[in-house]
Formats: C-alpha cells, structure tokens, sequence
C-alpha cells in the first residue's frame, strides 16, 4: 500500500493559458485544466475484477469453512470469498487480516446467499451494498480513494462477481 499522501494518478495532458507575467507567475504560463488518469493496480474495473480473478494463484489462500452455514448455495462462493479476501489482505497489508469466514458470515447474514434478494430495494446483490458504499467506492476524493472500483454500475451489483470484490474492500476500509 502507498504510504499516505502519495497520490496515485498520473497527469496524461495539461492545457498552458498565458497570462500576464507577475512576480507569482513569472513564465506567464499557467495551466488550465488537467486530464488525471489513476494508475492501474489503484482500481478495479469490471474487466480488471475478472482478470484479477481468473488469474488468481490460489496456492495457499486461506477459505472460508465449507458445509457450516445452514443456507442454499452457502458454499457456491468460496472461491470468489477466498481469492478477494486473499487479494485485498495484501494490497493493504492487512494485520491481522481479514478473515473469509467473517465474510461468508455477513453474506449469510445480509442476503442468505442469494445473488438479488428481493425484500431489500435500498441495497443491492449478494452482500447487500447500500448506494452510500456504492458511491464511497467509485470516488476518487472520497474516504477509499487509495484503492476505488471504476465504471461499474448499480445494476452489475447483481453480479456476485462485482458485489463480493467490492464488498471485501468497504469491510477492509471499515476495519481501517
């Protein structure tokens, strides 16, 4: 993880203005407006969340308990849980880490594993995401701006595949 207030977007355009020289401008240049663009490895898009998955080494990640949780399809998600609960323990260096049983335990407890449960139509998938984590995670000035997910929508929260990698990085900010 970056030591703090390092930033983590590089400048790919600046547009100069000239303005009158001064002692606080001496060049008589300026720049007006700049176009950042983040560094990969400091956000998930959707088509980075399934790179990252399938090419995961699994070799020594820690899963969550199988066959302990009385719910339907309780054990359907292990490998997503393990591998970005794995991912993100070391992205942020996490100690102690985050355990995968604490986060099979809240999906059990929000959603019953159920990808759109449909009782609930404030937050969205598998581990229920309210719109305020939804928003907190995509903005790049807000609490998680370290590590955000980009370009992913409200209704790709239905997909466990976006839900439980976005859900695992706001219980690591929450642990923080």
């Amino acid at each position: 993880m970056a030591k703090k207030g390092s930033t983590k977007v590089v400048i790919v355009r600046e547009h100069p203005m000239h303005v009158p020289v001064s002692k606080k401008n001496p060049a008589g240049i300026t720049i007006r407006d700049r176009h950042p663009r983040r560094i990969k490895g400091t956000y998930l898009d959707r088509e980075e969340i399934e790179s990252v998955f399938k090419g995961y080494d699994r070799k020594g990640i820690i899963y969550p308990a199988s066959k302990k949780l009385n719910h339907k399809n309780s054990d359907k998600y292990d490998d997503l849980i393990a591998v970005w609960t794995d991912y993100f323990n070391k992205k942020f260096e996490a100690n102690p880490p985050l355990d995968p049983n604490i986060v099979k335990a809240l999906i059990a407890s929000e959603s019953g594993f159920r990808e759109d449960p449909p009782e609930n139509k404030i937050a969205f998938g598998i581990a229920q995401i309210t719109p305020e984590t939804f928003k907190a995670l995509q903005d790049p000035k807000g609490e998680v701006k370290d590590f955000i997910f980009n370009d992913i929508r409200k209704k790709d929260l239905k997909d466990p595949n976006i839900n439980i990698p976005m859900a695992i990085r706001w219980l690591h900010r929450k642990k923080r």
